[in-house]
């Protein structure tokens, strides 16, 4: 078995029978090289004070358990829990990547994976909103608040985003083709891998360069394709979990 890719778990905050799942999952992986998740691990995530919650210990507990066993953790931080900071390497012995990372896959092609939501390029509201998340001072909050508070403020900034969903067109809210092949071409990337749209894809990319580029979309955890395997000489291949795991 090749590298494991998953995304938009959205696992909650308190815990539920979809976090019992991963976790027992995670202990099930043997002999995988890598786990990378695109984002959106945690449904919301608002503080570090929330390791401490039914739903969050476990799942930092079993990725921990995945590292000693051999396995990389590679976590790209998504909407949901942009506040994900450096503790989780210390945590997890993971490693956080912040705006995605580029890798090599087995067959030489370069490949870049991110979360997605930076894609949507024409949603101009939510990237507003993103850039908060990301602003120095409200991370720093988020490090300093007690639980109570970033709860709070963390779930009436989700509700304005909900609130504004039903006026916006659905091409605002969609990936842009042109911020696909712009960030392929900062990476130097023939591939690019993300979530966030949560509906699976696989095709070339929109109105690209003569040269062969693929985009692939991963769908949301217990959604239709919601793994991708990477294994020999570059090949990727969307799956289930389902098809690897025992229910």
């Amino acid at each position: 078995m090749g590298t494991l890719v998953i995304t938009d778990l959205h696992l909650a905050p308190f815990g539920d029978e979809r976090t019992s799942r991963f976790v027992r999952l995670c202990d099930q992986l043997e002999g995988v090289p890598a786990l990378v998740c695109l984002g959106d691990l945690f449904d919301m995530w608002v503080c570090r004070r929330q390791v401490r919650l039914a739903g969050s210990a476990p799942v930092l507990d079993a990725l921990e358990r995945l590292v000693r066993r051999g396995t990389e953790v590679h976590l790209v931080p998504g909407n949901r829990d942009a506040l994900l900071g450096a503790w989780f390497e210390r945590r997890t012995g993971g490693k956080l990547h912040r705006d995605g990372f580029v890798g090599e896959l087995p067959g030489g092609e370069a490949s870049v994976f991110v979360h997605g939501d930076a894609l949507c390029t024409l949603d101009k509201s939510y990237l507003r909103l993103r850039s908060l998340w990301r602003f120095w001072p409200v991370r720093l909050i988020s490090w300093l608040a007690p639980l109570w508070f970033a709860r709070r403020v963390g779930s009436r900034l989700r509700g304005f985003s909900e609130a504004t969903k039903p006026t916006k067109l659905p091409e605002e809210k969609a990936i842009q083709g042109d911020a696909i092949r712009r960030v392929m071409h900062e990476a130097g990337a023939s591939v690019l891998v993300c979530g966030h749209a949560h509906d699976a894809r696989d095709e070339p990319v929109p109105r690209a360069a003569a040269e062969p580029q693929r985009w692939i979309v991963v769908g949301a955890w217990g959604w239709d394709r919601d793994l991708l395997q990477i294994g020999k000489a570059g090949r990727l291949d969307l799956d289930s979990w389902a098809n690897i795991s025992a229910p």
